[in-house]
C-alpha cells in the first residue's frame, strides 16, 4: 500500500523539481525512499496545483508556475552565464558583504559562492537561497512577499531589509534594456532593485548579450548608476556604444 500524500514531502518534491528542471519518477522515489506509486500520487497533486507538468516517467516544473527565465530560459545560454559568474566571483573581496538579486545569471554566481566561506551573502531570491542552503558563508534572506513568477521576495518588507544594509558589492540581473539603462518586467521587483543600488558600494550588472535585444516595462537604473557590466562576446558594437565611459565593461 502506498503512503498517503505528505505535505512536507510534497513541498520538498516541488523544490527538487524546481532546482533540477526535470527528474524521473524512479529518481524521486529513491530520493524520498518511497514507492514509485507514492511519487506518482504526489506528482498528480502537484500537477493539479499547476506547479509541475507530469510526463511519461517523470516531471518538469510548470511554465505557468515560474516565469520563462526560471523555466525554459533557466538553461538558455547556460555556458555563457557560467563564464559570467566566474568573472563575477573574481570581483568579490575577501570577507566581503555581497547582495545577490534574482535572475538566472545571478543564480550561477550563487552556486560558485558555495566554494567560499568568508562572506556575508544577502539575497532577495528564494532560488538563490536554495542554491546556498549548505553554504559555509553567512546567508541572510530579506524575506517579504514571495513573487511566485520569479521566486523572489518583493514588497515593503524586502525593501526595508535592504535599506538597513550597506554592502560591498551587488550583482544585479535584468530582463532587457532601454536606451538609457537596464529594465525589469515587474513593478514589484523594480523597488527592490532600486534599493539594492542605493545600498551597495559597487553595482555589477550581469547579463548575457541576448538581453540587449529584449525590453521590459520598467527601467530600474540608468547606466551611470552601474559600475560594471559583465557580458559576452556576442554584444554588438552599436550596443556597446549605448554604454557610457564610466562603466567598466568585462566581456568574457
Amino acid at each position: 500500500m502506498s503512503k498517503p500524500i505528505n505535505i512536507e514531502r510534497k513541498t520538498k518534491l516541488a523544490q527538487l523539481i524546481m532546482m533540477k528542471g526535470s527528474i524521473s519518477v524512479k529518481e524521486l522515489a529513491k530520493e524520498f525512499n518511497v514507492s514509485t506509486e507514492t511519487i506518482r500520487k504526489d506528482l498528480i497533486s502537484l500537477e493539479k496545483d499547476n506547479i509541475i507538468s507530469k510526463g511519461h516517467g517523470g516531471a518538469t516544473i510548470s511554465s505557468n508556475y515560474l516565469e520563462s527565465h526560471f523555466d525554459a530560459k533557466l538553461f538558455k545560454n547556460i555556458e555563457i552565464k557560467s563564464r559570467i559568474a566566474q568573472k563575477a566571483v573574481e570581483m568579490i573581496p575577501e570577507k566581503g558583504i555581497v547582495i545577490l538579486d534574482s535572475g538566472t545569471t545571478v543564480l550561477q554566481i550563487a552556486k560558485l559562492l558555495n566554494l567560499r566561506s568568508d562572506l556575508v551573502i544577502i539575497t532577495s531570491s528564494l532560488i538563490v537561497a536554495q542554491a546556498l542552503e549548505n553554504t559555509s558563508n553567512q546567508l541572510l534572506i530579506t524575506g517579504g512577499q514571495l513573487r511566485k513568477k520569479s521566486m523572489s521576495f518583493v514588497g515593503n518588507w524586502a525593501v526595508k531589509a535592504i535599506e538597513s544594509m550597506q554592502v560591498d558589492i551587488a550583482f544585479v540581473g535584468c530582463d532587457g534594456f532601454h536606451a538609457d539603462g537596464p529594465c525589469t518586467r515587474s513593478y514589484k521587483e523594480l523597488e527592490v532593485k532600486n534599493m539594492i543600488l542605493k545600498s551597495s558600494k559597487k553595482v555589477v550588472l550581469v547579463s548575457d548579450s541576448s538581453k540587449f535585444f529584449m525590453h521590459g516595462l520598467y527601467r530600474f537604473a540608468t547606466f551611470d548608476q552601474i559600475d560594471c557590466l559583465i557580458t559576452d562576446t556576442n554584444i554588438k558594437d552599436e550596443q556597446r556604444e549605448l554604454l557610457p565611459s564610466n562603466i567598466e565593461v568585462s566581456i568574457i
